[in-house]
């Protein structure tokens, strides 16, 4: 029996060829640049921590479909950060933006705050079974206030819009109206309290 001898720079060669062909895809990321707008209110000198909003558990980094009693993942298809991040960010920006308070911060960076929100990311979805698909957002809030975090205010927001086409493509522009409009409600009510 007689052994082929093969040069190392051969065999590199040949194993970089089987690599590339199996290359994975790397999934597309949609960004989350919701603009609401903000009325300005007058000052009550108090401050308001946001709890980070607690995402339900389907909603991680994947864009999540519905389709009548079916829930599913895109996994190719992903948010460029988690919803329920982006949500929270500029829920505070927006509180901000309205200039009720003196303060309105992450929990975390607020010693003793008057007033605090706590709330729930429940759903971040392409709805598929409307004619154009839809997106629709829906984030529960709660406001507290005082030591005993007596109850202010609470309520659970939801906003739908549909896509331009029954499209994937088009998710994004949907879904930054429909968190805009929820931000917008909860901002609105919020600081009439």
């Amino acid at each position: 029996m007689r052994f082929v001898q093969i040069p190392m720079a051969v065999l590199l060669l040949l194993s970089a060829g089987c690599v590339g062909l199996n290359k994975p895809t790397p999934p597309l990321r949609y960004v989350i640049e919701p603009t609401p707008q903000i009325a300005k209110a007058e000052n009550s000198g108090k401050t308001l921590a946001v709890r980070p909003l607690e995402p339900a558990r389907p909603y991680k980094q994947n864009v999540v479909y519905r389709e009548g009693a079916e829930m599913g993942i895109y996994t190719l298809l992903e948010w460029s950060e988690l919803p329920s991040d982006a949500a929270t960010r500029v829920l505070i920006d927006a509180l901000n933006a309205s200039g009720r308070f003196k303060d309105a911060a992450k929990a975390i960076d607020l010693g003793v705050p008057d007033l605090i929100l706590t709330g729930q990311l429940r759903k971040f979805d392409l709805v598929r079974d409307t004619t154009p698909w839809s997106a629709i957002c829906e984030i529960r809030l709660e406001l507290r206030e005082g030591a005993g975090r007596d109850l202010v205010w609470a309520k659970t927001l939801t906003a739908s819009e549909a896509l331009a086409t029954s499209d994937s493509s088009a998710l994004p522009v949907a879904m930054n109206a429909a968190l805009s409009h929820v931000i917008e409600g909860a901002v609105t009510e919020i600081v009439t309290k």
